[in-house]
């Protein structure tokens, strides 16, 4: 409580700015709920401020999230800082709607407000980029012993049904629970005393943000209404973003800063994990129907042993292994690393029992004799993919079943079903179908043929990339139909996206889909149902 702020150096700039976040630590042990909207509040004042700085113009029912993308276009903001403003953000939405938040999730907001409220200093404060922050504070977890107790259950109960042993007459069990039981009622009681203790703080904390509230709503106001007349000038908007660059080269992410983020993209893929408490140590294990990321999963190949930093369970099957770097360091570099731990993982008798289910084998050969036991590896850092920095951005990815197989970067994680069904889609398998499938039925001239043979046998050549060029008039659109069609018959692809850059192109390119004639004199969209060209 009477600790230094870990948000001093904003004393400098607008009032609301500190007493946000300096509010969001104090009442952090009482409500980590109003914490994590305190938080959120912070994002908001921020963006605010960095629009009306650059002359970014605000409609009436324009929400935080259209705001982040304007500043992200007028800025060229980095992808790092925008997912921070995004984390406050949703965190806040979250415990907003959810009233059930952690201590956890409390902290790792502050966390995450820090290093934003550190960019922004080193983007306008009077020491520029060469601010350095200091360490950053800890607040106390009031909720700390009592998690502590309730992993060691979970250890204890894993360790003893994996020994078959009984849970429910286990008397170390029967003591742990009944502590747990005891720290419940007394946490309970803690918080409804402080609740107690600190109304007066709520109290004074929302006088003072409402006066403080009030003048920077009139401040902004004034400001924008200043962008309007004068519509900064190129060269105020470029220093900003030398500025901004600056700062955002200077956020290095500490590797538990950079699993948050990582957690949230597999949370956004589908994945159930939390890096900290979702570990193997913990006692976490698949379950049969549910997806979930364990951390820290023990491996062991040519005699060396270590943990993979994420296991990829859909249901029961090991499906992938994800190697978690610094923000810092080349993702690339680190896929070999994935596939050490893909090897060494060990299949024990119900994942083997449910790759069986799945008709699949359990082992994929390397070049050396030895074998993967898991199919796929990814490497990442938690940052967006960056075209750039492509060694050292996105998630890059790796389908071990093949030796051919090269390393790509993508743009996020698979979600479980996307990786069932890569996993059930043979490349040998569509090519060799490709091969076989005439081009009778589609009508083509000689060139066009010619032009979808090439683009077939870039892809069987691991290319990511293949560019037709052809001239107005020769039937690119005719060409593309047939194209997806050999695809998705031969099973090469799931989905694939038609995009064109002007709606009127779509209605053409959708009237076209509609009107050639395939098959069974069908129709591409008759033949997959095909609603619109997003499909």
């Amino acid at each position: 409580m009477g600790h230094l702020s870990n948000f001093e150096f904003l004393k400098e700039y607008d009032p609301l700015f500190f007493q946000l976040t300096h509010n969001a630590e104090r009442i952090f042990a009482i409500d980590p709920n109003a914490c994590l909207m305190k938080l959120r509040q912070f994002g908001e004042a921020l963006a605010q401020d960095l629009a009306t700085q650059v002359g970014v113009m605000r409609s009436e029912r324009e929400t935080q999230l259209d705001l982040l993308n304007k500043l992200r276009y007028k800025l060229d903001l980095d992808r790092t800082i925008s997912e921070l403003f995004h984390v406050l953000r949703t965190s806040g939405n979250d415990a907003s709607h959810g009233f059930v938040t952690s201590y956890k999730d409390a902290m790792n907001g502050i966390r995450v407000a820090r290093e934003l409220a550190v960019w922004y200093h080193r983007s306008f404060g009077k020491k520029g980029d060469t601010f350095k922050p200091g360490a950053f504070i800890l607040p106390e977890d009031p909720s700390a012993n009592l998690r502590s107790l309730q992993t060691e259950i979970a250890k204890l109960k894993t360790l003893l049904e994996e020994s078959e042993q009984s849970v429910e007459e286990n008397s170390d069990l029967i003591a742990l629970k009944q502590q747990e039981s005891q720290q419940l009622k007394e946490f309970a009681s803690q918080r409804e005393e402080d609740a107690k203790t600190f109304e007066e703080l709520y109290y004074h904390q929302e006088q003072e943000l409402k006066s403080s509230q009030t003048e920077f709503e009139a401040k902004i106001k004034a400001l924008t209404e200043e962008a309007q007349r004068l519509k900064r000038e190129k060269e105020a908007l470029q220093t900003v973003k030398q500025n901004t660059r600056k700062a955002s080269a200077k956020i290095q992410l500490s590797e538990e800063e950079t699993r948050q983020l990582i957690d949230k993209q597999l949370q956004d893929a589908g994945w159930i994990t939390d890096t900290q408490l979702l570990t193997y140590q913990n006692g976490t294990r698949p379950e049969k129907g549910v997806n979930k990321a364990i951390s820290e999963w023990p491996t062991e190949f040519d005699g060396r042993k270590g943990r993979a930093d994420y296991v990829l369970f859909a249901g029961l099957i090991p499906i992938a292994i994800v190697e978690a770097k610094k923000e810092n360091q080349d993702v690339s570099a680190k896929i070999p690393q994935a596939e050490r731990y893909a090897k060494g993982f060990k299949q024990q008798v119900q994942f083997s029992s449910a790759w069986q289910q799945e008709g699949r084998s359990t082992a994929w050969p390397f070049s050396n004799g030895s074998y993967y036991q898991i199919p796929f590896v990814y490497s990442c850092n938690g940052r967006p993919y960056i075209k750039q920095y492509a060694e050292k951005s996105g998630t890059w990815f790796r389908d071990v079943r093949l030796t051919s197989n090269t390393a790509k970067a993508l743009q996020a994680f698979h979600s479980p079903e996307g990786l069932l069904d890569k996993l059930g889609r043979s490349k040998a398998d569509a090519e060799a179908l490709l091969k076989q499938e005439g081009f009778g039925y589609l009508g083509l001239r000689s060139y066009q043929e010619k032009a979808i043979t090439a683009v077939e046998r870039a892809l069987e050549n691991n290319a990511n990339q293949a560019l037709l060029a052809m001239a107005t008039g020769t039937g690119k659109t005719r060409t593309i139909i047939g194209l997806i069609y050999r695809f998705l018959k031969a099973e090469r692809f799931k989905r694939i996206l038609f995009l064109v850059d002007r709606s009127a192109l779509g209605t053409q390119a959708h009237d076209s889909f509609t009107e050639a004639k395939l098959e069974q004199n069908q129709s591409l969209t008759q033949i997959y149902n095909v609603a619109d060209l997003g499909d």
